[in-house]
């Protein structure tokens, strides 16, 4: 009995540790993404990167000694993209998806005075909310709501600010199966899925 008491004591003066580190979080950027693999006719055409943002919280908890934190985070974040080349005289030929995304950011990094130097991994899953620009007459029945993908990145905390940068590599398809097509022309979603860098600032709390 007394071992377990003993036991018990650890695990919580471990987790109080553990909160101890930990910070809360409000984060802001820009997302510059592009849409890969689009099928018009026999091409699959790259499309240029359009800047869009996100905006959101999270908390970091750091595990001491091995420069390890974690930092889960809830964003708005809205993705854009246009054609290369577009149609002379059109405004927009591109798509614009509005996304709750939730990244988990594993930071390895260590402190040198009052500054970390990181870098991190982040696997992601984020669910869109609304559509806009060639994609705004399609159905939601033909779309992939929920998306996932993988992030690689680095960044500098200066005592209390966070400033970041990752790249992005979804890896869900846009649209249901193959045969989704934007207007009367022949062009396929299927294989389609949206790549970017992103530029973050963060304060901690």
């Amino acid at each position: 009995m007394k071992k377990h008491v003993i036991t018990f004591v650890l695990l919580l003066g471990l987790s109080t540790a553990a909160l101890a580190q930990g910070s809360f979080v409000v984060k802001a950027g820009l997302n510059f993404n592009k849409l890969q693999d689009i099928q018009v006719g026999n091409a699959e055409e790259a499309w240029q990167a359009q800047t869009g943002f996100h905006a959101g919280i999270g908390g970091q908890y750091r595990i001491p000694l091995i420069g390890l934190s974690f930092q889960p985070e809830i964003l708005y974040s809205r993705v854009r993209t246009d054609l290369v080349g577009a149609p002379v005289g059109q405004d927009s030929y591109g798509f614009r998806i509005d996304y709750l995304e939730v990244p988990l950011n594993m930071q390895l990094g260590i402190n040198i005075l009052f500054l970390r130097p990181y870098v991190f991994a982040a696997p992601y899953v984020r669910y869109a909310l609304f559509k806009g620009d060639l994609l705004e007459h399609v159905d939601w029945k033909n779309l992939n709501r929920l998306d996932y993908g993988f992030s690689l990145g680095a960044g500098l905390e200066i005592w209390k600010l966070q400033i970041s940068g990752k790249y992005n590599w979804s890896f869900g398809k846009l649209a249901r199966g193959g045969s989704l097509r934007i207007d009367t022309d022949d062009w396929k979603l299927g294989n389609s899925n949206m790549r970017g860098f992103e530029l973050s600032v963060a304060v901690l709390f």
